[in-house]
């Protein structure tokens, strides 16, 4: 009876120490005790129970505990097994008052069991100013300068839409008024076209000007030189030079009874530019003056014939009878 008896009471004991082993414990710790107004630290607290939900009783995201700003608080959960889990909450301290500052305890609840943190101390250092600093008085309101829309008046910024639709109606209006003044006729400039024979020889001009070849430029000399001679050769007979190559400029030219004298010279200078463009050839300064005379004689042997003078024609036919 009495064997009975111990056991019984060794079995109490066990059931009571794994019970107390399996109830609700709460930690709490800061990463800094000691720190400067205005910067943050981390208070952990650490919830390790049973796996059912527990409740927590501290202030909220932006709240105050013991006059420290709450800036911000999340929590991490890991299952331990064997119905036990661990919760960590990082409460994000913020302090803006230099003090020495006891944090209360912290409780939490899990059913009818209940836990808490030990208060804390954590100290609030004032930020040190330099002596040496000049302090400088508040400064004066400082005056805007003024924009020239600063002077509109409020209606029109309010019906500038509506202003703009009277305006372009009172434009078209004149201008219809001024278009049946003149009896329905619109006088428009037209603009100038410059012949292909002229255009060629202003750019040739401009280009002998530049001295391209003389300064060691002859790939870019070449290249202009045989853009103008292309240019003039589609404005003035219509062939597609830019798109064809040394070889078919030259049969499209001895082709055509015009420049068929004179495409031997358009040949010279095509072959000296694709030897400088191509194969890097560097020509003697000869060269360069008999390409750019060579191209100057082909644009002047094929430019057109002048039109015939007809007024000059009237009047001698007139003078005749």
């Amino acid at each position: 009876m009495r064997l009975i008896k111990i056991i019984f009471t060794a079995a109490v004991a066990l059931a009571a120490t794994i019970a107390s082993a399996q109830g609700l414990k709460v930690t709490a710790e800061l990463d800094s005790t000691v720190m400067t107004q205005g910067y943050c630290t981390d208070l952990r607290v650490r919830v390790l129970g049973t796996a059912d939900a527990h409740t927590v009783d501290w202030p909220k995201e932006g709240g105050q505990l013991a006059g420290v700003d709450v800036a911000k608080i999340s929590a991490d959960t890991a299952d331990l097994g064997n119905g036990r889990r661990e919760t960590t909450y990082t409460l994000t301290l913020q302090p803006f008052d230099p003090d020495t500052v006891t944090l209360p305890p912290l409780r939490v609840a899990c059913g009818t069991d209940t836990a808490e943190t030990r208060a804390l101390v954590l100290k609030v250092l004032p930020v040190e100013l330099d002596s040496l600093t000049t302090i400088h008085p508040m400064e004066g309101p400082v005056a805007y300068p003024a924009k020239w829309y600063d002077w509109v008046p409020q209606w029109v910024s309010d019906y500038w839409p509506w202003i703009i639709i009277a305006i372009g109606l009172i434009a078209a209006a004149v201008a219809a008024w001024i278009y049946f003044r003149r009896g329905g006729t619109v006088m428009v400039r037209r603009k100038r076209i410059v012949p292909p024979y002229e255009l060629a020889m202003h750019r040739l001009g401009q280009l002998r000007e530049r001295r391209l070849a003389e300064s060691g430029h002859e790939k870019e000399y070449y290249t202009e030189l045989t853009d103008i001679l292309r240019q003039y050769l589609e404005g003035r007979f219509g062939i597609n030079a830019m798109e064809m190559t040394s070889t078919e400029i030259v049969r499209s030219l001895r082709a055509n009874e015009t420049t068929r004298m004179s495409a031997d010279r358009m040949r010279s200078v095509l072959e000296v530019a694709d030897f400088v463009k191509f194969a890097k050839m560097r020509p003697l300064p000869d060269d360069n003056v008999k390409s750019y005379n060579a191209a100057v004689a082909f644009v002047e042997d094929t430019r057109p014939a002048p039109e015939p003078d007809t007024e000059n024609g009237e009047n001698k036919t007139e003078k005749a009878k």
